[in-house]
C-alpha cells in the first residue's frame, strides 16, 4: 500500500500540471484569487508574516537549532529533526527546478498585494508548484502529524496566505500540496523502516 499512498498524489500532481495549462484554469484561478482577495486589507500582515516564517531557510533553520537542542537529549527526535530539515532542503530544490520547467505563469501584478516581501528570494520564471506549500506540506504531515486539526489548519492558512498574497494560483498551492503529500509518505515509509518493531517483524 505504500506504493499507492506515493503514487496517487503524485498522478493527482501530473494532473494538475496538465490541467493548469487549459484557459479554464486560469480562469479558476483568477476567480478564487479575486474572491480570497475580497478580505482585504485586514489579512495584509499576518499574511506576509505567515509567508515569511514559511521561508525555506526560516523552517531549516528553526528545525536545525531544534536538532541541536533535542540531540543531548532525546537523540533519535534530533535526528528525526535534522531528518525533516533535509528533506524540506531538497524539496526546496525540486520545486526550483520545476518552476523552470512547468510553464505556468504566476499571478500578474494587478492580483499582488504588494505587502513587503522579507526573506531570500529566488527568481524564477513560472510559479508552478507553491514552494511554499511543499514545505507546510512536509511540515504538517510530520512534525503535526498527531494533531491532525492543526496540521490541516496551518495548511490551509499557509495556501490561502500565499493566494490571497497574490505570490500564487490555486493551482500552484495545489500542485505543491500533491507533492508534499507525497514526501509525507515517502518520509512515513522511512520512519516504519527504520523503527525496531519493524525490523523485528
Amino acid at each position: 500500500m505504500v506504493w499507492f499512498r506515493v503514487t496517487a498524489p503524485l498522478a493527482v500532481f501530473a494532473l494538475l500540471t496538465w490541467a493548469a495549462s487549459f484557459p479554464t484554469a486560469h480562469r479558476w484561478d483568477g476567480y478564487v484569487t479575486a474572491w480570497i482577495q475580497r478580505a482585504a486589507p485586514f489579512p495584509d500582515l499576518p499574511a506576509a508574516v505567515l509567508v515569511f516564517l514559511g521561508n525555506g531557510e526560516v523552517v531549516i533553520s528553526i528545525l536545525v537549532l531544534t536538532a541541536a537542542y533535542l540531540w543531548r537529549r532525546e537523540r533519535e527526535r534530533g535526528i528525526a529533526a535534522l531528518g525533516i530539515a533535509g528533506g524540506i532542503a531538497v524539496l526546496g530544490l525540486l520545486g526550483l527546478g520545476l518552476k523552470h520547467l512547468i510553464v505556468h505563469p504566476g499571478p500578474p501584478l494587478p492580483y499582488q498585494r504588494g505587502v513587503l516581501q522579507w526573506g531570500i528570494s529566488v527568481g524564477t520564471p513560472y510559479s508552478f508548484p507553491s514552494g511554499h506549500t511543499l514545505r507546510t506540506t512536509l511540515l504538517a504531515g510530520t512534525v503535526f502529524r498527531r494533531v491532525p486539526w492543526l496540521a490541516v489548519a496551518l495548511l490551509a492558512t499557509m495556501m490561502s496566505a500565499l493566494i490571497y498574497l497574490g505570490y500564487h494560483w490555486l493551482s500552484d498551492v495545489l500542485g505543491g500540496l500533491c507533492l508534499g503529500w507525497a514526501s509525507v509518505e515517502v518520509a512515513r515509509a522511512i520512519t516504519t523502516a527504520r523503527s525496531p518493531s519493524y525490523r523485528r517483524g
